[in-house]
């Protein structure tokens, strides 16, 4: 194989490694914006705010691990970084609304799992390649 061909390959596998990492620390962060979701509002406080906060827990744990272990970022954080991952968050959540809408509205599907199911995947692969070629670039 050529000097080419091996570097292509180690790229692939790296970049198969980084969607794994990825996905398990998007886990993580699923797990924090619930806990923290359910125990704010058992203390009380309104769904929406509750939902607010534990997404920017959801949020701020991603990327944490994603700069430090996913992409590797060991140096050079800045303000640009971090403003940049809360833009590519957003424009997944707003993606995730808008096709859950068309999902409910437009292909009738009247199940939440099933509706999930699809939206989901589609949003974790732009989310993970905004934040790999915008946000963690090289």
């Amino acid at each position: 194989m050529t000097m080419n061909g091996e570097k292509r390959k180690k790229e692939l596998k790296d970049g198969i490694v980084q969607l794994v990492k990825y996905n398990i620390v998007g886990v993580i962060n699923t797990l924090v914006d619930f806990l923290v979701y359910q125990l704010l509002t058992y203390l009380g406080m309104k769904y929406a705010i509750a939902q607010c906060i534990s997404y920017s827990c959801g949020i701020l744990n991603s990327y944490f691990f994603n700069s430090r272990w996913t992409f590797k970022r060991d140096s050079g954080r800045s303000k640009r970084e971090f403003i940049y991952f809360v833009a590519v968050n957003l424009v997944s959540m707003g993606l995730s609304v808008l096709l859950l809408k068309v999902c409910y509205e437009i292909l009738n599907i009247n199940s939440n799992i099933i509706s999930k199911a699809i939206v989901t995947p589609i949003v974790m692969l732009v989310n993970f390649f905004g934040s790999k070629l915008f946000v963690f670039k090289k």
